[in-house]
């Protein structure tokens, strides 16, 4: 498991469980506050939370594949798997948000509406405390591990805390005598989900489909490095993608037609040697020889 930040071993071997426990309390802690509370806001929040923990036991699975080694049926390793992960995160948070809009606009229609308690305001100020502390330490692991997964985690969490956000303002308002302002909430809380479940959907495939890196510092470097190694003429073609974790990189080399094949091997492990070295995320560097056209003289 590689991480940017030695210090930062411990969080990643555990973050899987943390987040499993934190979202365990936070189900808790939501359901039991809407229910007795009398809150529709808490109770749909606390759906959220069911979401994140059938999610929390995928990422937990997720990250241990993904972190499997390259085998002879997996050339490239298993980072998809990780993609995976995030399109059914999304996928999740987006079902959730609709099961959420249409318990509450029915209630609303039907104006079935209940003033919330004191325990749903206790639950919902725990709950949004709770779900920032997961989000700053899945972001921060998420981060150093350069996880897809995990920051696609993390991200779900901060909208959890601003969805807890929007709950809490809903039952506040509902004490206040506004009693339609709490499954109101609901459908904000709804909404903020289904935002932020799309764009985790959106992250995962385009990872699938291998979209290509964005990382313009990285591929600026690359090319630099390859230029400068002697014998090398020119970049026909560089190409990286992420699997997971892990950054592939392709290129074609133009090599000088006088260099002995040794000479350019050389060059080649040079290059490797190099990228890998600079970028502790990069898997592996794969670059295909290809003969510098000579240049033509002016008769």
């Amino acid at each position: 498991m590689a991480v940017a930040c030695k210090q930062c071993y411990w969080c990643a071997r555990h973050v899987g469980n943390l987040n499993l426990l934190g979202n365990i309390g936070l189900l808790l802690i939501k359901l039991l506050g809407g229910i007795f509370g009398h809150s529709e806001a808490l109770i749909a929040d606390a759906v959220h939370s069911l979401s994140d923990v059938i999610v929390s036991v995928m990422l937990i699975v997720g990250l241990k594949v993904s972190a499997a080694p390259p085998d002879d049926d997996h050339h490239w390793g298993h980072g998809h798997v990780e993609f995976i992960v995030a399109i059914v995160i999304g996928t999740l948070l987006v079902c959730a948000a609709i099961t959420i809009v249409i318990v509450a606009l029915t209630s609303i229609v039907e104006d079935v509406t209940h003033a919330p308690g004191l325990l749903a305001v206790w639950a919902g100020c725990i709950a949004v405390v709770v779900c920032e502390i997961l989000y700053r330490h899945g972001i921060c692991v998420g981060e150093q591990m350069n996880s897809p997964a995990m920051i696609a985690n993390a991200r779900e969490k901060r909208s959890d805390a601003f969805s807890s956000i929007a709950a809490l303002t809903g039952v506040f308002g509902a004490r206040m005598g506004f009693g339609f302002l709490d499954p109101a909430a609901a459908v904000v809380v709804a909404f903020m989900i289904a935002r932020f479940g799309i764009e985790t959907l959106v992250s995962g495939v385009r990872g699938i489909t291998d979209e290509s890196l964005e990382d313009r510092a990285m591929i600026a470097k690359v090319k630099e490095f390859v230029l400068k190694e002697q014998g090398i003429k020119d970049i026909g073609r560089l190409r990286a993608r992420q699997i997971g974790q892990k950054k592939w990189v392709d290129i074609e080399a133009k090599f000088d037609p006088q260099m002995k094949v040794c000479e350019a091997k050389e060059a080649i492990a040079n290059v490797k040697k190099k990228v890998t070295g600079r970028f502790e995320d990069v898997a592996d560097v794969v670059i295909i020889s290809r003969a510098a056209e000579p240049e033509l003289k002016e008769i």
